[in-house]
């Protein structure tokens, strides 16, 4: 596995100790959000890179909860991968409700799920489960056993295994990382590669390439291998394979080394 130093949305900071009783704890947290005017795009609804901010936003509220089963058993993480699925749109003023929970452990890394429902009408706008590597002083860390007993079986999107072999209808773009995409953490945020993603779909689809894209996703997936930085040239390279899906890959340039890649489902229409 990659050991680029890809921070995740855990909140170490906030991690103070406040002793709990296990039965006291809560796995499935539920917190409430309003979609605001800023989160969205040209259709006027909620684009892929809003979703992905508003599920960081949530892990940091739920581990600043005194309650939340896993605070204080995780000191950080890195992001590996994030896997998202999309229902209803969602556009301004969307009362919703947020649910987060841990959906796998292994040795050395979790799965956190999320599912954002519409209030008004019960209608499941997303899914999304993200992987974290569990980090130490040292490195990537055992996770604690006791977080094995927080899992629940809830519906979350399966990881999509990556699409072997040739790459059809291959279409590229190159650009300079801005100052602006990087975060706190001086790197470029995870929901900004999803963002690259959604952007070269609908570039490609402008120059009429087969691999382009257009209109509504049913589904999302990232998988985050090394750190970008401000001013890097990068490459994104999108390919066809299948009817309705596309692959992604982002290498720096000129030395080709893969930051991350992806894939996408276009909704039925």
């Amino acid at each position: 596995m990659s050991q680029g130093r890809w921070r995740c949305s855990l909140p170490h900071r906030l991690l103070g100790w406040a002793p709990l009783m296990i039965d006291t704890l809560h796995k499935l947290t539920m917190i409430h959000y309003t979609i605001r005017g800023i989160e969205l795009d040209a259709t006027g609804s909620v684009s892929p890179g809003w979703f992905s901010r508003i599920f960081e936003h949530t892990r940091w509220q739920v581990f600043a909860m005194d309650d939340f089963a896993l605070r204080n058993r995780m000191e950080g993480g890195v992001a590996r991968a994030g896997t998202f699925e999309y229902g209803v749109p969602l556009t301004y003023q969307d009362d919703l409700e947020i649910a987060t929970w841990v959906a796998r452990v292994g040795r050395t890394s979790l799965d956190f799920g999320h599912r954002i429902t519409r209030i008004r009408d019960g209608a499941i706008a997303a899914r999304a489960r993200m992987t974290v590597v569990n980090l130490g002083p040292e490195g990537p860390a055992p996770v604690d056993p006791v977080v094995a007993t927080f899992v629940l079986d809830e519906p979350a999107p399966r990881v999509r295994p990556w699409p072997e072999g040739d790459r059809l209808h291959s279409w590229k773009r190159q650009w300079v990382v801005r100052p602006s995409d990087q975060d706190s953490f001086r790197h470029v945020n995870q929901a900004r590669y999803v963002d690259y993603i959604d952007d070269t779909r609908w570039f490609a689809a402008q120059t009429g390439e087969p691999a382009g894209v257009e209109g509504p996703l049913a589904a999302l997936s990232v998988e985050y291998r090394r750190e970008t930085h401000a001013g890097q040239q990068i490459q994104m390279e999108t390919w066809v394979t299948g009817d309705r899906s596309r692959a992604y890959e982002l290498t720096r340039q000129p030395d080709g080394e893969v930051l991350a890649r992806g894939q996408v489902l276009q909704a039925d229409r």
